[in-house]
Order: structure tokens, then C-alpha cells, then sequence
């Protein structure tokens, strides 16, 4: 049988894995996945609470792991960072040490921004961010090329970005 929500008297309890976060905490994450950098007071009207319990509730969210990391989202344009190449990497052997092995390389570069084991022909997806051709070049020799038990990859390379968001939507 499900709690029904406490009342605005009522101390309410902290969230357990698994367990659903309620309204306010979702919108609390959606604001945040916007801009973390908000002040608490204005956090706190949007969300309808006053600043003391939406502090409680921000750092809760934080402790319990809902909030993984607050960080600033650099415009790749602006440094001087253009080319995104998707890259499908096949493996030849894929036994549990030779997994973690290739994991534990590719999470060490800085061009990998991403990397997904995936499900179909490829064993991963990686998506590599680089200046430009040149520095995928360089990438690709002194990384991939380099990886003995890499069969073969495949890059594509983003035209155009047509949507790019971090945020993770929590219904309200």
C-alpha cells in the first residue's frame, strides 16, 4: 500500500532507494538540471517551499546520490573544440578482464566524452570529442590503433547538433 503524501505540518521522510521521489523533489531536480547555480531563494519560490527546508531538501538529494555532480557546461564552439565523431568499436575477445581492460583505457582519454557498452554488431559506442580532423587522426593512431584487441571501428561524424540537453526529466 502506498504512503500518501505527508502533510505540510508533517516532517516528511527521507527517500530510500527505489522508493519514488515525491513532487517537490522532482522539481527541485528539474530546476536544478537547468541551473544548478540558482540561489536557494529563488529556488525555494519556484518550488514553493521556504529556503530553509528547500537547503534540507537540496542537500538530501545531493547525500543520497540523486544529484551526482554539479559542473559547468563548456560550449565545445567557443574553444575551439568542433568535430564529435561517433565511434562503434567491435572487439575481438570479450571475456570479463578484457572488458574492464578496454573500459578502464578508453575512460582514461580526454577525447572520450562518452562510452556505452552496447547491445547488436558493436561491443561499444563512444563519443569522442576533438578540435578537429587532425586531432581525431592523432586520437584514432595513438588510441585506437594502438587498442590489439580492437577488431575493427567505425566513426560518423555530427554535421549538425540538432538537440543536445543533459537534463533527465522527472514528471511532476
Amino acid at each position: 500500500m502506498k504512503k500518501p503524501p505527508p502533510s505540510r505540518n508533517q516532517k516528511r521522510e527521507p527517500s530510500v532507494a527505489g522508493e519514488p521521489l515525491d513532487r517537490i523533489d522532482r522539481k527541485i531536480l528539474n530546476r536544478l538540471q537547468r541551473d544548478a547555480a540558482i540561489p536557494n531563494q529563488d529556488l525555494a519560490s519556484e518550488v514553493g517551499l521556504s529556503p530553509a527546508p528547500t537547503s534540507r531538501r537540496v542537500r538530501r538529494l545531493k547525500e543520497e546520490g540523486y544529484i551526482a555532480r554539479e559542473v559547468a557546461l563548456v560550449d565545445p564552439a567557443r574553444v575551439g573544440t568542433t568535430l564529435i565523431a561517433f565511434v562503434s568499436v567491435e572487439l575481438d575477445r570479450q571475456r570479463e578482464d578484457v572488458l574492464r581492460s578496454f573500459e578502464r583505457h578508453i575512460s582514461s582519454q580526454p577525447e572520450v566524452q562518452q562510452c556505452y557498452f552496447v547491445t547488436g554488431e558493436t561491443d561499444y559506442l563512444l563519443i569522442v570529442v576533438c578540435r578537429d580532423m587532425d586531432h581525431y587522426n592523432d586520437f584514432v593512431r595513438q588510441v585506437l590503433a594502438q587498442e590489439h584487441n580492437i577488431r575493427r571501428f567505425r566513426s560518423s561524424f555530427n554535421l549538425q547538433r540538432i538537440k543536445f540537453d543533459t537534463g533527465i526529466y522527472l514528471e511532476e
